[in-house]
């Protein structure tokens, strides 16, 4: 794991940079301008059950696989919510740019989104923590206003 964290250090290097949103609030903003699909960090660190992962982390979990989730090392655990995302998680841990997303611009993914076959085989995986919800300000048209649950697709 160390290696493919050093790897994706670097890519991080070369891509992206995290800076504060608002204070105390850290997001991740492109460093040059990323064409769509570009990959410019990746979910990585230890995969833990539920019940392990520690209090301050849960905020920045992400699961991969039912009943374990991610505690990320990279600059992954910055990214922000967004209505209209730029970018996406995908199945093998990248996060990945959806369109071109010019030079300054921060990087957002749909905290609410789950994968529908997933979710419905795993109902009791996909349960939403009251630590995750939010009011938005994401300013976009499409805003849903408050982040609360995921949204099977």
């Amino acid at each position: 794991m160390k290696a493919a964290i050093a790897a994706t250090r670097a890519l991080e290097a070369s891509f992206v940079e995290a800076r504060e949103v608002t204070a105390g609030h850290t997001g991740i903003f492109a460093r040059v301008g990323l064409p769509a699909g570009t990959v410019f960090t990746r979910f990585l660190g230890p995969d833990l059950p539920w019940t392990e992962v520690p209090e301050a982390e849960i905020v920045y979990v992400n699961s991969f696989a039912p009943f374990e989730w991610t505690v990320p090392l990279t600059l992954a655990r910055y990214v922000n919510h967004g209505c209209e995302p730029n970018a996406e998680i995908r199945s093998d841990r990248d996060l990945a740019t959806l369109r071109d997303v010019a030079a300054g611009t921060e990087l957002t993914i749909d905290y609410e989104w789950a994968d529908a076959r997933l979710f419905a085989r795993f109902p009791e995986h996909y349960f939403w923590d009251p630590r995750w919800s939010f009011a938005c300000r994401c300013g976009s048209p499409r805003c849903r206003g408050r982040i609360e649950r995921y949204r099977p697709r």
